[in-house]
């Protein structure tokens, strides 16, 4: 099967020399460079606007950025993985060997993602001493699989884009975690404003009693 069939999707975007290594090595690391790149602004931006982000300990602080970058991954892993689903004929023609330029384009990009969610993982588990095998297992056969896709040029693309559909789960887990730490914040400090006055009255009742003592 040609790299390159036509695709009739985008092609302004997608029209590339899929044949050549070079430009599907660029591509990974594009994704790569991309997805850190989202990891590093969602940092920046939740640092400054976010009192709650602020209140973290370290180790959230790495999964809410983590959370946020696999929230934008899988909005484009839901996007692509519909359309190949549901709207791509070629791909419906042949779902073994079926190949669009598009595809190669996410599978690609994809492929630079697991990379950095690799890396993520094993950095974040050197940073704080954890070791969690079931997900470092999963992040790496999804590495693995989608290498393997982007090396082998007679790999159909039909399974591998469906498999993105994987990921549609990650924007909704990312809002509910953050609104579960925001939630908890808001609680902690609803508490500490109901007992702070509390403790204000203890002081004030001494005060109050032993002025009526001494005015009788």
């Amino acid at each position: 099967m040609n790299p390159a069939s036509s695709g009739g999707t985008s092609e302004s975007i997608f029209d590339l020399d899929y044949a050549s290594w070079g430009i599907r090595s660029t591509l990974v690391v594009a994704g790569f460079v991309f997805y850190l790149g989202v990891f590093v602004v969602c940092h920046q931006l939740s640092s400054s606007l976010n009192a709650t982000y602020r209140s973290l300990v370290a180790r959230e602080k790495v999964f809410w950025d983590l959370a946020a970058t696999r929230a934008v991954f899988g909005v484009q892993s839901t996007a692509a993985g519909l359309w190949a689903l549901l709207g791509d004929a070629v791909l419906h023609a042949d779902k073994a060997r079926g190949q669009q330029n598009w595809c190669w384009f996410h599978i690609t990009t994809a492929t630079g993602f697991f990379f950095f969610e690799n890396v993520a993982v094993h950095l974040s588990n050197l940073a704080f001493r954890t070791f969690d095998l079931f997900l470092v297992v999963h992040h790496l056969f999804a590495f693995l699989g989608f290498l393997g896709c982007s090396v082998n040029l007679q790999a159909g693309h039909y399974l591998a884009m469906t498999t993105l559909l994987l990921e549609m789960s990650t924007p909704f887990t990312c809002i509910s975690w953050m609104l579960l730490k925001d939630i908890g914040s808001l609680e902690r400090k609803n508490k500490h404003n109901k007992i702070t006055p509390a403790f204000g009255s203890r002081r004030a009742g001494p005060i109050l009693c032993f002025g009526s003592s001494t005015s009788g």
